[in-house]
């Protein structure tokens, strides 16, 4: 079977990590420590302030970043019952959330998913930088874009 694809406006470079929603971050990242050597997690918890939300509704979240080997995830652990993680536990479950690609471009990248009509669920700052969360059709593959490279 061969499909004729299109060529995309932009070139995938950056797998940033894989965020998974999960009810309770540390006994997740116990839990995968007795299986796999996994490291020192970061911890820590996010609230963005009123200016650094641009889109979705206020939360907190506990973050945890882990190197699954070469490979990042990120757990994410709701702190109240409003946040897009909660939700996605409630409806869901816990699970895979969504993919993140860092980019260099991300305003051109949130452009070309807002022109193609993907629902921003949220957007914000975290450390300086942008991410935001688009939810695609087809697919239903919930992407984020992080501006990773304004990094001094």
């Amino acid at each position: 079977m061969n499909w004729k694809l299109e060529t995309g406006a932009f070139e995938l470079t950056n797998l940033s990590h894989v965020g998974i929603a999960v009810k309770d971050a540390e006994a997740t990242a116990k839990w995968l420590s007795s299986v796999w050597n996994i490291g020192t997690p970061q911890v820590f918890d996010y609230e963005p302030k009123k200016d650094e939300l641009f889109v979705g509704e206020p939360f907190k979240v506990r973050i945890v970043n882990i190197k699954f080997g070469a490979f990042p995830i990120e757990l994410l652990q709701p702190m109240d019952d409003k946040s897009i993680w909660a939700k996605f536990i409630k409806e869901k479950g816990e699970g895979i959330h969504h993919v993140a690609v860092g980019v260099s471009n991300y305003k051109e990248h949130v452009a070309k998913m807002r022109a193609q009509g993907h629902p921003e669920l949220v957007s914000a700052i975290f450390e300086g930088e942008e991410w935001c969360y688009f939810d695609t059709s087809p697919g239903g593959i919930v992407i984020e874009y992080r501006e990773e490279y304004k990094k001094k």
